[in-house]
């Protein structure tokens, strides 16, 4: 049988037309949002991300963190030091210890010490002078047997006086810190012990004892009378250097350490005394009440310091 023919394919006309009307909508539709879209876009401002930094002028804060107070220079400041400085027992100055300063244990006794500092400055009676310190202690909290210097209290038997023997010191201020330290060893009560150090370049040890023969002084009616003599035959020298006073202070294992100065100190005695009278140290710490005496000068290394051994720092002023 011979095959059969077979003609073309029938095309479908109406797919075909389906076809290119939905090829012709997509076109249109796609041209029409275009147009849109630029139409929409045409003189409007970009809305991208704008990152903008704005840097104003510096501005300089002052920190007033302490209070100045004026000193009157002595009536013969414009005289040369003498060599030899002889304190006047007769002559005394009021002092006052700036509350502003003061930590904040000591502010809250800062009332109870106000009138036991007053009484001694310029007091020689010291039966009264002991028997108002054991009231303002009692007072305190019972603290009993003690030594106050300059309106700061510490208990206990046994003190040293680091006193700041530089030539800053020369006139008024010296005179000043060895009637204070006069008053307050009259203030001991028989049997405490006390022992004076002075600093400026070199250290020199009560009545010019040798390092290796250091020992306390017993309170005694003569005791503050010989200090006295020691400290008129003293010679102010030059620098501002207590770190050896210091650790011949803590070497004698005092109840507590009151230190006095006038300006910025010069050595190492701020890492010393961490390294030496650390809290967490084998020993014990001892106490180290600080003084600035008439000047602001040192102000941050003193309260440091005392901030460090657990004493108080106490500001100086003139009335």
């Amino acid at each position: 049988m011979p095959p059969t023919h077979q003609g073309p394919p029938t095309y479908d006309h109406h797919a075909g037309n389906a076809v290119a009307f939905l090829t012709s909508l997509v076109l249109h539709v796609s041209l029409l949002l275009t147009l849109a879209c630029w139409a929409y876009s045409t003189g409007k401002a970009s809305h991208g991300l704008l990152l903008q930094a704005d840097v104003g002028d510096s501005q300089s804060v002052a920190l007033d963190m302490l209070p100045s107070f004026e000193v009157s220079p002595p009536a013969n400041s414009s005289t040369p030091p003498a060599e030899t400085h002889h304190p006047a027992p007769e002559q005394s100055l009021n002092v006052t210890i700036d509350p502003l300063l003061l930590p904040p244990m000591e502010l809250a006794a800062e009332k109870l010490t106000a009138d036991l500092a007053a009484a001694l400055i310029g007091s020689s009676d010291s039966s009264a002078l002991a028997n108002e310190q054991n009231q303002a202690s009692t007072a305190l909290g019972g603290y009993g047997r003690g030594a106050n210097f300059f309106g700061t209290y510490a208990h206990g038997d046994r003190f040293v006086y680091v006193l700041d023997s530089s030539s800053s010191m020369t006139g008024v201020r010296w005179q000043t810190a060895c009637d204070q330290l006069i008053n307050s060893l009259n203030a001991l009560e028989s049997g405490q012990e006390f022992f004076v150090i002075c600093f400026d370049y070199q250290t020199t040890f009560l009545f010019n004892l040798p390092p290796h023969r250091l020992k306390f002084s017993v309170k005694t009616n003569k005791s503050a009378r010989g200090v006295r003599n020691w400290l008129s035959s003293r010679t102010l020298g030059r620098a501002t250097m207590p770190a050896e006073a210091l650790k011949y202070a803590l070497g004698l294992n005092p109840d507590a350490i009151f230190l006095l100065s006038d300006g910025e100190l010069q050595d190492d005695s701020l890492l010393m005394l961490r390294l030496l009278n650390s809290p967490e140290g084998p020993s014990r710490q001892i106490p180290i009440h600080t003084i600035s005496l008439f000047s602001q000068e040192g102000w941050f290394t003193l309260r440091q310091i005392a901030a460090d051994n657990g004493g108080n720092f106490s500001p100086v002023a003139t009335q």
